[in-house]
C-alpha cells in the first residue's frame, strides 16, 4: 500500500499537460539544430531550464514589477529579458535581424514565439559554454549569476524529470 501511494505521488509530480510536453519538445527540436563549435547540442539543458523558469510554458511572465515596462521582465517559456535577447542577437549572425525592432516588439515575440525564444536561449547557452566551460557556471549564467547553487540545483532536479520523460518516450 505504501509503495502504491509513493508511486502515485511520484507520477503526480511529473504529470504535465499536453501543452507543456509540446513546449518542451519544440525547444528540444530547435536546440538539436544549433550545435556549438564542438558539435554538442543542449536540448536536455534547455528543457530543464524551461521547466525551472516557467514550468514548461505555464508562467510566461517572470519578475515583472508593477509600474515597469513589460519589456523589463523575463519573458516566455525560457524567461528571456529583452536586454539579453538584444545581446545574443548582436553576437549571433542568424539573429541580427532582431536588432531592428523595438523593445516592445521583441517582448511580444518572446511571449508568443517559442521558436525565437528557443533559438535565443540555445545560442545563449552556447555562448556561456564557450566562455565559462564549467557546467555549473553555464547554468548559473543563464540565470544572471556566476555561481548560483540554488538555481543550478533546481535545474538539475528538472534534468532528472527531462531524462525520465525521454526514457519513457514522452520526449525525443
Amino acid at each position: 500500500m505504501k509503495l502504491l501511494l509513493l508511486l502515485t505521488f511520484f507520477i503526480s509530480l511529473h504529470a504535465m499537460s499536453n501543452e507543456q510536453i509540446a513546449t518542451l519538445q519544440k525547444i528540444r527540436d530547435i536546440a538539436k539544430t544549433l550545435p556549438d563549435r564542438h558539435g554538442e547540442t543542449y536540448e536536455n539543458t534547455l528543457s530543464a531550464i524551461c521547466l525551472t523558469e516557467s514550468s514548461a510554458g505555464v508562467n510566461i511572465i517572470g519578475d515583472h514589477r508593477k509600474g515597469n515596462a513589460l519589456s523589463k521582465a523575463s519573458l516566455g517559456a525560457l524567461q528571456i529579458r529583452v536586454k539579453t535577447a538584444r545581446y545574443i542577437a548582436k553576437n549571433t549572425a542568424s539573429l541580427k535581424w532582431l536588432l531592428k525592432y523595438s523593445d516592445e516588439h521583441i517582448a511580444n515575440r518572446l511571449l508568443t514565439d517559442l521558436n525565437l525564444s528557443a533559438q535565443i536561449a540555445a545560442n545563449y547557452i552556447i555562448m556561456l559554454k564557450h566562455a565559462r566551460h564549467d557546467y555549473l557556471k553555464v547554468i548559473s549564467g543563464y540565470n544572471g549569476g556566476f555561481v548560483n547553487f540554488p538555481y543550478y540545483n533546481r535545474v538539475m532536479k528538472n534534468m532528472k524529470i527531462v531524462r525520465s520523460l525521454i526514457r519513457n518516450g514522452t520526449l525525443t
